[in-house]
């Protein structure tokens, strides 16, 4: 399985976070096969090209899939790292991983279309639009963002679990910081979905668009607090690591 593979190789770990799990559970494994749905989702609905023409048509759909299927594989990714790093087998850590898979099946369709009805709007702006008003484009972004928010909610709260367990876990100071990193981190991230959620409901119809572009907010987020969190880990790991 791959990712046992890349457990046993341990891709992804930082120095000094101690993995605490390499087998696979039965839980991830269930859980890598409805990511696995999830993808198959993205292209169950298009038919195999019967001309040349009709291939050429599919061909265009590449970009809106690369980027949904980036989007799932960044969830899956943060989903193997935490069990990784925690191996945490209990009820609260089944049930949020449960309510993630349920998001990630639900969210799959109108991740899709929303990149879809970009695309056709970039490569011919005047083809016939995918969204019909500017109140369909409204719930567009509202569901997305609903979503989005409950996504990395189930991370936040997750890290806030293993937080709480950190007795149990025998967390490092280190560990600790990093812990801490991911929480903020998460709901940060929450806090952009929810500024992009506001827009939608609030903005009028020409201005809807902001809604989508709230998201590069995420860059700027992430950008100052992982610099900020950075230095406070190097300056914890270079105390508990001294150089030699």
């Amino acid at each position: 399985m791959f990712s046992k593979r890349m457990a046993t190789k341990k891709l992804g770990a930082r120095e000094g976070f101690r993995w605490r799990g390499v087998e696979i559970s039965r839980i991830e494994g269930l859980s890598d096969a409805v990511f696995a749905f999830a993808v198959t989702l993205l292209i169950v609905s298009t038919e195999v090209p019967k001309t040349y023409n009709d291939l050429l048509l599919r061909l265009r759909d590449f970009v809106p899939f690369s980027a949904c299927f980036v989007l799932l594989m960044v969830v899956w990714y943060l989903h193997y790292q935490y069990y990784r790093r925690y191996n945490l087998q209990d009820m609260t850590s089944m049930v949020l991983t449960m309510t993630l898979l349920f998001v990630v099946l639900f969210w799959t369709y109108p991740l899709k279309f929303i990149f879809q009805s970009w695309w056709v709007s970039v490569i011919d702006p005047h083809a016939q639009t995918m969204i019909a008003s500017y109140d369909q484009l409204s719930e567009l972004f509202t569901i997305y963002a609903i979503g989005f928010i409950v996504v990395y909610l189930v991370f936040g709260l997750m890290y806030l679990h293993a937080y709480r367990l950190r007795t149990e876990l025998k967390l490092t100071e280190l560990e600790l910081w990093d812990t801490k990193h991911e929480i903020r981190e998460l709901f940060l991230m929450c806090g952009v979905g929810l500024i992009s959620l506001t827009l939608a409901n609030v903005l009028p119809g020409p201005y809807i668009g902001f809604a989508g572009m709230a998201y590069a907010l995420l860059g700027v987020v992430g950008a100052v607090h992982g610099t900020w969190s950075g230095k406070r880990r190097k300056e914890i790991h270079a105390r508990l690591f001294p150089a030699p």
